[in-house]
């Protein structure tokens, strides 16, 4: 599954419960790299130049630039690495938070066909060498069709609308 396939699926679900937002920059782009001296992964460069960001019945992936809206990937990198009791490693970049102060984030250290390993960090979880974060998804599109769009399926039809379940 490709980027562009995930963006066509996205763009079935209803205004009402979904969230786009604007393509950003090169510049943007550019600027975060440099600014935290990191690589993003292809996949994800990929999507935000496309759209910067979204929110789907609460899953959110954050855009890049401090201008997208409060859901900005510079403004959690921030937060995440500096002002937390328990900082993130620098090479872990937060790119969805689970509500619960926990993030999913791009292991950047292994970048390899354009992506990297999604990972889940536990913000009050003391990770050791030997203990370290969960690998969750081998990709960001595996990530997305996963967490945002088949999670979502399971409870809601594309309108929003509530899918029957039967009692068992």
């Amino acid at each position: 599954m490709t980027i562009n396939n995930l963006i066509e699926e996205l763009l079935l679900f209803s205004d009402k419960i979904i969230t786009l937002k604007a393509p950003v920059s090169e510049e943007s782009i550019i600027a975060f790299e440099r600014n935290h001296n990191i690589k993003l992964p292809k996949d994800y460069i990929e999507l935000v130049r496309k759209i910067n960001g979204l929110s789907l019945m609460g899953t959110i992936i954050y855009g890049v630039g401090e201008e997208t809206w409060e859901f900005s990937l510079d403004k959690n990198y921030k937060l995440e690495h500096e002002e937390v009791a328990n900082p993130m490693y620098d090479y872990l970049i937060p790119f969805s938070p689970d509500g619960g102060g926990n993030h999913y984030c791009f292991d950047t250290r292994y970048i390899d066909d354009d992506s990297c390993n999604v990972i889940f960090w536990q913000h009050d979880y003391p990770y050791t060498v030997d203990d370290p974060p969960e690998i969750t998804n081998p990709s960001l599109t595996e990530w997305i069709k996963e967490v945002v769009i088949d999670w979502t399926l399971e409870d809601y039809n594309y309108d929003g609308s509530e899918k029957f379940k039967p009692n068992t």
